[in-house]
């Protein structure tokens, strides 16, 4: 009899432990995890396909910015990428403007899909011709009105002739000329933007007295300055001197600064305002 009770006892545990198996085995069929058809491994992690797809933002048909002023912030609220929002403000802080929505296709991060996408954000404003609220003492003197227009090149003129420009005196005169020192000269009125105490509403009224003679820009000789000599100009960077200077001891002679643009050396947008700026021969 006591045999017989043990051997009931070893089957029910062995029971209990079965049943035990089968309730793990239905738990782990019933909430088993659902591949998604979208994922793919990647070394020891799981992602979704769509998690390499870059997704565009969503923007409101309201959202308007001028190219010329706007912030980085706005420029992506604007549908912007990163990439596109930097390589704007690079542009414009190197004395780039954009006259017209168009000139959005000069951003080389900027294809035609991207532009087709972002132009219906883009609002860039109509120069104003009036200048009433920059020198109104000279718009109510009739006299004024067909009096001829004193002009000067910026790129050869003294402080002396700067200063007969309305707005003008000689602090401001002053400033201009050091920063056409430090640059070589200007081969955009836009660049007057980042003389000290000029803002756009002072450059756009002094904008018809001035003449922009790029053939007076002071250019570097790439093929014979020293890298320091071209790393000190203020709109060239160390990098982009690092590449022109390893381009040189490759060919030996850079023949022509086109060259800098189709080899890759400097990326388009920068090239369109260094090629004032440099040379290839004396």
């Amino acid at each position: 009899m006591e045999k017989q009770n043990k051997q009931w006892v070893r089957l029910g545990k062995n029971l209990s432990t079965l049943i035990g198996i089968v309730m793990i085995l239905i738990f782990f069929y019933v909430y088993r995890p659902v591949r998604d058809d979208n994922a793919e491994f990647v070394g020891d992690s799981l992602r979704t396909v769509t998690d390499s797809i870059p997704v565009l933002k969503i923007v409101a048909e309201n959202v308007m910015i001028d190219p010329n002023v706007a912030t980085y912030e706005q420029f992506l609220d604007a549908g912007f990428s990163a990439k596109q929002a930097k390589h704007c403000l690079n542009y414009r802080n190197k004395g780039g403007h954009f006259r017209k929505k168009e000139d959005l296709k000069k951003i080389y991060s900027i294809g035609e899909q991207d532009y087709d996408r972002l132009v219906s954000h883009i609002s860039i404003p109509e120069k104003k011709t009036k200048q009433s609220n920059i020198f109104p003492k000279e718009e109510k003197k009739p006299e004024n009105q067909n009096k001829k227009i004193f002009r000067v090149n910026i790129n050869t003129c003294d402080t002396t002739e700067l200063k007969q420009i309305p707005g003008i005196g000689g602090f401001r005169a002053k400033k201009i000329i050091e920063r056409r020192e430090k640059l070589g000269g200007f081969y955009a009125v836009e660049q007057l933007y980042t003389v000290y105490s000029l803002d756009s509403l002072m450059v756009e009224a002094i904008r018809e007295y001035i003449i922009i003679d790029t053939n007076q820009i002071k250019k570097i000789n790439i093929n014979t300055a020293t890298f320091k000599e071209i790393n000190n100009h203020p709109l060239i960077s160390y990098e982009q001197t690092k590449n022109i200077v390893e381009y040189r001891k490759i060919v030996g002679e850079i023949k022509d600064v086109e060259e800098l643009r189709t080899n890759h050396i400097v990326n388009p947008d920068d090239f369109e305002i260094l090629q004032f700026y440099i040379k290839t021969f004396d």
